[in-house]
């Protein structure tokens, strides 16, 4: 069963997605999006429905800032994103009863969740797919340098990005700040509970300078899957089959 639900951050913005149930599940995941991808991305569509089958609980999301979540795009900061994911928790502890609490974050929904596990006692795995280890290499993923030139000259950009949700829309130089300012390494050191981390092998991240290098800076028990072949979004069949078993596996194992 697939149920719309919606929910309030601490800023009063109201936050939309799904929960997919199963019909028995004592383990609930929380999945984050990355940017400026949405619930309505290739990762989350896919990841709701393969998980549930599975027999866990997933509640898939958009952060704010977000549409249809509330909040203006150009208002958009990475640690509101941090703080959305406690809220996404807490809703889930209102409202479903599990036993353990899984949060998987693809590309910038993965650092969303590297910055905010150790902070939440009541997460017991994560697993970070398409992720980076280093916030200030980071940003060159997702701005041009005429896109840095931008938020220097005026403040702000026009954000451009043929066939997404966001092309042409406007985003402070607040969010680009914020990488120079987040420490994922910081935060995944004092992480201390188990972790995947899955990449493919063919992402624009180069695996070997931020997932796995990531890896290494974790806390046992760690594990780190390097995906032949996989782009970003694991966006051939055969790729994101291998991507949903090693999930399963990691989040069935005691």
């Amino acid at each position: 069963m697939v149920r719309k639900i919606s929910f309030k951050n601490k800023r009063g913005l109201v936050l939309r997605g799904f929960v997919h149930i199963p019909k028995r599940f004592d383990t609930a995941v929380v999945f984050c999006h990355g940017f400026p991808s949405s619930i309505e991305g290739r990762t989350s569509r896919r990841i709701g429905p393969a998980l549930c089958r599975e027999g866990f609980l997933v509640l898939r999301f958009n952060f704010s800032h977000t549409p249809p979540s509330g909040g203006r795009f150009e208002d958009k900061l990475m640690s509101r994103e941090v703080s959305d994911i406690r809220s996404a928790v807490d809703f889930l502890f209102r409202n479903y009863s599990f036993k353990k609490l899984v949060l998987a974050g693809h590309s910038t929904g993965a650092i969303d969740v590297s910055l905010y596990a150790q902070s939440d006692k009541r997460v017991d795995k994560i697993i970070l797919t398409g992720a980076v280890s280093d916030l200030k290499n980071a940003v060159r993923y997702d701005f041009t340098d005429r896109e840095v030139r931008g938020f220097w000259t005026r403040g702000y950009i026009v954000y451009r990005r043929p066939g997404s949700w966001a092309d042409g829309r406007r985003i402070k130089k607040g969010f680009y700040d914020e990488f120079f300012s987040l420490d994922i390494p910081d935060a995944i050191k004092r992480y201390k509970r188990p972790l995947l981390i899955i990449h493919g092998e063919k992402d624009s991240i180069p695996w070997d300078r931020e997932g796995y290098a990531l890896f290494k800076m974790a806390n046992r028990p760690k594990e780190f899957v390097l995906i032949k072949g996989a782009d970003h979004s694991f966006t051939k069949p055969t790729h994101w089959r291998q991507v949903v078993r090693q999930m399963v596996s990691f989040i069935k194992r005691t």
